[in-house]
């Protein structure tokens, strides 16, 4: 999956910079990682935990790229001109690296406390979800509840990908969003699909990324998804997202 840059998290494939975009005319260094899905019309058949493949979508450039859900590919992300090196993809644990629950810090991150910064962020994951149900909305599915199970997996993904300067769906402990979701209390068996952006700075910046990329939006309106969470955490100004999709 997976911006000084900035880079939005289904499917790898090159990254297309749309003037939407650009409010001031200047170039947004945005980059789409993948966005991984365990049901709806661009997926393969696969049971959450499984090897099967998600399907491809279009971000634009060179073509598209098979993604499984097992890691990422390191020639799916794009660094866009003038941005920095991307965060690391996340590589596999070593003999007894895998761990039973997320970092300390990751804890941290999922209940935010009532600081003033801490509550811009709330605010901002609130705006996500709310600019999500709209664009769902106007594609005739459902309004999507959001699942406090799932904001603090969507929180401790963002946390730990900001920490440790990568960008996957997969997690450095080895674990998937379908693990992510169930150590956070959540049915494995309703988990949905997930969407990863790191580097834009607005709700609407993320969400419009998200929605131009076609394994993100097919994320974003799946009208079996009934649940969601938003996590949002920051490394120095680079902003993590994360957001979780389920059928509970």
């Amino acid at each position: 999956m997976a911006p000084r840059g900035r880079y939005a998290g289904r499917h790898r494939a090159p990254l297309r910079w749309w003037p939407a975009l650009v409010g001031s005319g200047a170039l947004v260094a945005a980059l789409l990682g993948v966005a991984l899905t365990l049901d709806g019309p661009v997926v393969s058949s696969a049971a959450p935990g499984s090897a099967a493949t998600a399907g491809t979508g279009h971000v634009t450039g060179t073509g598209d790229t098979t993604v499984s859900l097992s890691g990422d590919t390191p020639s799916s992300r794009i660094t866009p001109p003038g941005s920095r090196t991307a965060p690391a993809a996340a590589r596999a644990p070593g003999p007894g690296a895998l761990t039973a629950s997320p970092p300390a810090a990751a804890r941290a991150a999922a209940a935010p406390g009532t600081s003033p910064e801490s509550d811009r962020i709330t605010v901002l994951e609130d705006q996500v979800a709310i600019l999500i149900n709209r664009e769902r909305e106007r594609a005739g599915c459902h309004r999507m509840r959001t699942d406090e199970r799932m904001s603090v997996a969507a929180r401790r993904h963002s946390a730990d990908m900001a920490r440790l300067d990568y960008f996957s769906h997969t997690g450095r402990n080895g674990s998937s969003f379908v693990d992510r979701l169930e150590d956070a209390g959540y049915p494995r068996r309703h988990a949905a699909g997930e969407n990863i952006a790191y580097g834009f700075s607005t709700a609407e910046s993320v969400v419009e990324a998200w929605m131009a990329s076609t394994g993100h939006r097919n994320n974003i309106l799946n009208c079996d998804a009934l649940a969601t969470g938003v996590g949002l955490s920051y490394q120095g100004r680079t902003a993590y997202w994360t957001q979780e999709f389920g059928r509970e």
